[in-house]
């Protein structure tokens, strides 16, 4: 071939030449580009940053109506007067709503610069990935499962509950750990070394261990939370009278209270997966773009910020009260439970926010999860 392009002279010849040369480019970038279709494959077809951006916004936006409209219905200063807000510090739930506020606001930023410039560059890479996903969402979701701890901690004595303070101390060196990596990813980014952000993921070996970190921790998350929601069943489940609901009740009792731990411990785990995913696919194919795919955004993405956040936010849907003002000792403290001991009646306070209005004709006899409907008319009426 060589010698048949370079037996012509002149202007032929040149002409020949490039083609062949123009031929041979394209061959070699059309294997390029299949190369990349197969990898990208494994996690679907790749998407635009404006699609991307796209749909991330809406998600965000949908999720920040929904906490802006939380924190004015929870706590402004109407709600605290008509409900009897508890005002004597920070609670768990006003950590939570916060962070999460902070958390939709920062990646609705980033998804519409991502919209805007039809790109992600390093700024929407560390507001998105790095900060947003990072850092406050995993910091939100774990105040979420101390929330749950707490509840549990309330509700039990003793060695075993001396054993499970083990929990929250793991989530605080992991979420450590996740935090302080994901700080080292954004200096290695923004030092100026890498050009771009698929540089920055194809040789940074920071990159690298955060992804490792990052997995991990998400991992350990989802196992801790499922031995949280192993504990509550156990403990609903031993309760003295829980036998005595039918038992289509006794189902819908123990989904509200176990399906957000579950769909939250799912969530978390299908984002350690993805990022060991990652992981490897960065040490054994070191120039694929793993990320690039529709299944890392749905997997990765998307869906562990949706579910855990809709689930938390169900999970914390009662407002904190305040027991000493509007709400007499005797509604708190109903003749049945003092029967019980100690760590029993305070299970059945701490879980009462589960209850629902459709179980109480089921649940009048049963201690443990009894409705607190009196509650509610003696606060309406303090309202009035």
């Amino acid at each position: 071939m060589n010698q048949a392009v370079y037996s012509f002279n002149g202007r032929g010849s040149d002409f020949v030449l490039w083609t062949w040369i123009s031929v041979k480019s394209d061959s070699e970038g059309d294997a390029e580009e299949g190369a990349d279709f197969d990898v990208s494959s494994i996690v679907g077809p790749e998407m635009a940053s404006t699609i991307s951006g796209i749909v991330g916004l809406c998600l965000t936006s949908f999720l920040w109506i929904i906490v802006s409209w939380r924190l004015f219905y929870h706590y402004s200063s109407w709600c605290n007067k008509c409900w009897h807000y508890r005002a004597d510090g920070l609670t768990v739930k006003q950590m939570l709503h916060a962070l999460l506020w902070t958390t939709m606001i920062i990646e609705g930023v980033a998804y519409a610069i991502m919209v805007g410039t039809n790109s992600s560059n390093k700024l929407t890479y560390t507001l998105l990935d790095i900060v947003g996903r990072g850092i406050l969402e995993y910091c939100t979701f774990i105040i979420g499962t101390a929330h749950w701890f707490d509840v549990i901690f309330q509700a039990r004595s003793g060695n075993k509950q001396s054993a499970l303070m083990l929990y929250p101390v793991i989530l605080a060196i992991v979420t450590l750990a996740v935090t302080v990596a994901s700080i080292f990813e954004a200096v290695d980014l923004l030092s100026g070394t890498y050009s771009t952000v698929d540089i920055f993921r194809e040789h940074s070996r920071i990159y690298r261990i955060t992804l490792l970190v990052e997995s991990v921790g998400w991992g350990i998350h989802a196992v801790i939370v499922v031995t949280c929601a192993g504990v509550v069943y156990g403990r609903i489940s031993s309760l003295p009278t829980f036998s005595q609901v039918r038992s289509e009740a006794r189902r819908n009792i123990m989904n509200k209270m176990i399906i957000p731990m579950v769909f939250c411990a799912l969530s978390y785990a299908l984002r350690s997966g993805y990022m060991a995913a990652d992981f490897a696919s960065r040490i054994l194919m070191p120039d694929t773009t793993f990320e690039a795919g529709v299944g890392w955004w749905v997997g990765n993405c998307w869906l562990p910020t949706l579910i855990p956040s809709t689930m938390l936010l169900y999970s914390i849907r009662k407002r904190d009260r305040d027991n000493d003002i509007g709400i007499p000792e005797t509604i708190l403290q109903s003749p049945q439970t003092e029967a019980h001991d100690d760590p029993f009646r305070s299970f059945q306070q701490n879980f009462r926010d589960y209850d629902e209005e459709d179980e109480v004709a089921e649940t009048k006899n049963l201690p443990g999860l009894r409705s607190f409907e009196d509650e509610d008319q003696t606060t309406s009426s303090a309202c009035k």
